[in-house]
């Protein structure tokens, strides 16, 4: 349920056309595809990697046993129902684990899996995985990879981020990176690490394609949310994605999202409406990771963290 990739608007034309029809079929296809090009960015593939690439986090003047406090422990699992109009159309799982580069620098590994039910995948079967590596000690991204199959469509790309010297890739594209970034997935997570308080925007920048944009979600209100894995006391917030300060929100379709009031921040239940109607991501089932043991960072809570590492607000 992260946020769209600006990009996939256009290539989506057609299944959004489709998901206008009466027909129950392609219009679920077209609402999921939606959804997931909104929360995820675009596409996946048929499973994760049981190995993932041979990383190299460098940077000597990160301690490797002071790591940015999360809310969340290696092996969390997220499964969430996709429903449009309350009418079911596939799975999306989230998963944390712990890895260490080839030169010992602990990392997360955060993996989305997304995909549509039986009913759905008879007219556009979508098998979707995003998966990035992110440094733990500062919470930032090494790489980012994404594996599109969405009926025909296939397609498979990675970022890379070179953070010695503040450098995005994408392809042959090159990009200055500012001082803290996040990608489509870690940017969901970051937001997770953060407090959170009504009347209160989170910003962070987000690089995605060979470009930076503005990430910033405002929090709105507190509400109750049931879901099947249980009622939850949350915050709702709602991201917008910019390239500039000025620049209209790049999200097609209001994006909503509703994280826990509690330690863990739990992201409960994300919603897109659009023309086509509202579609949801609701949680049905928790399996909590296990907490590192190795000390906080710097500072010793989500708060003291925040502070030290948010960009300051635009004026």
């Amino acid at each position: 349920m992260p946020f769209m990739k600006p990009h996939v608007v256009s290539s989506r034309r057609a299944l959004l056309k489709a998901a206008r029809l009466a027909v129950p079929g392609p219009a679920l296809a077209g609402a999921l595809v939606a959804v997931l090009t909104l929360m995820a960015g675009a596409g996946g593939a048929a499973g994760s990697a049981e190995k993932g690439p041979s990383l190299s986090a460098a940077r000597a003047s990160l301690s490797k046993d002071r790591l940015y406090p999360v809310p969340f422990g290696s092996g969390e699992t997220l499964v969430y129902t996709i429903a449009w109009l309350k009418i079911e159309g596939g799975e999306m799982t989230l998963r944390t684990s712990r890895e260490t580069t080839s030169d010992g620098v602990p990392v997360h590994r955060m993996t989305l899996i997304a995909t549509s039910n039986d009913y759905v995948s008879k007219f556009y079967p979508v098998r979707d995985l995003y998966e990035t590596w992110v440094d733990a000690r500062d919470f930032q991204p090494l790489r980012f990879e994404k594996h599109a199959r969405e009926g025909r469509y296939e397609s498979d790309e990675v970022e890379e981020f070179d953070l010695a010297r503040r450098i995005g890739s994408w392809r042959e594209d090159r990009t200055p990176l500012p001082e803290r970034v996040q990608d489509i997935i870690s940017s969901f997570y970051f937001l997770r690490a953060q407090p959170l308080a009504i009347g209160q925007d989170v910003r962070v920048d987000m690089f995605s394609r060979g470009k930076v944009y503005k990430l910033k979600a405002a929090v709105l209100e507190k509400e109750k949310v049931e879901t099947e894995a249980g009622i939850f006391d949350t915050f709702k917030l709602q991201p917008q994605l910019r390239e500039n300060e000025t620049d209209e929100d790049r999200n097609r379709g209001k994006l909503f999202l509703w994280f826990s009031d509690d330690e863990r921040r739990l992201p409960v239940m994300a919603r897109t409406v659009m023309p086509i109607g509202s579609v949801t991501a609701r949680l049905r089932k928790i399996t909590a990771g296990t907490k590192s043991s190795g000390p906080a960072g710097p500072a010793s809570t989500l708060e003291s963290m925040a502070k030290k590492t948010d960009p300051p607000a635009a004026p």
